[in-house]
């Protein structure tokens, strides 16, 4: 068994991850939680440091997502495939009506998230037709039962 040198003489391994590799917990990865208005208005996730209007940056894993209850359904553009290979987002409906979750084109829905229900998306970052069937490269799980 080889040691590794910058860690003999009882240091500890420094990274710039957000936790304390002395803990316990240290092999476990804190994900960001981001709060999102809807405001009865499309909103279109970015991935690059800045945005337009109508655009939010990405700055959190889990989202939570509070649409507004006009009686219409909100509209969440993910981010596009190219930028977003690997990244797995937790999406929580904590508003008054559903939330369609399409795709950076706006043409695929990828799921819908009634209000108090949750989902999980992830990315493989490309789009492909295979099997006769378009893929965007985004693919989700719809949860739909929660604890109050």
């Amino acid at each position: 068994m080889s040691t590794i040198p910058a860690l003999m003489g009882g240091r500890k391994l420094t990274h710039s991850l957000d936790f304390d590799s002395s803990a316990a917990a240290s092999a476990l990865l804190r994900f960001g939680v981001q709060t999102i208005d809807m405001a009865d208005a499309q909103v279109t996730l970015v991935t690059k440091q800045t945005s337009t209007s109508g655009e939010v940056q990405l700055s959190g894993q889990i989202l939570v997502l509070d649409a507004t209850s006009s009686g219409t359904s909100e509209i969440m553009l993910l981010p596009p495939e190219a930028d977003c290979k690997g990244l797995v987002l937790i999406a929580h409906n904590n508003g008054g009506e559903e939330i369609l979750i399409k795709e950076d084109a706006g043409s695929v829905t990828i799921v819908t998230i009634d209000t108090g229900e949750s989902a999980l998306l992830w990315c493989d970052g490309s789009a492909t037709t295979a099997y006769g069937a378009a893929h965007v490269g985004w693919t989700s799980v719809l949860f739909d039962a929660h604890i109050d």
